[in-house]
């Protein structure tokens, strides 16, 4: 199966970034562009 993705589009460049299947992403916001970005992927517990 395929990721999820988050496109961002500015002037310069487009960056895709692959959303996890639990986790987080973080950008990093400076003058108005993003900087950089975060993946913290996790994994769920499973039910006993």
């Amino acid at each position: 199966m395929e990721k999820d993705k988050l496109y961002i589009d500015n002037n310069n460049r487009a960056i895709t970034v692959e959303l996890p299947e639990y986790g987080e992403i973080r950008l990093i916001i400076q003058g108005g562009k993003v900087v950089r970005t975060e993946t913290l992927s996790s994994q769920k517990v499973q039910d006993k």
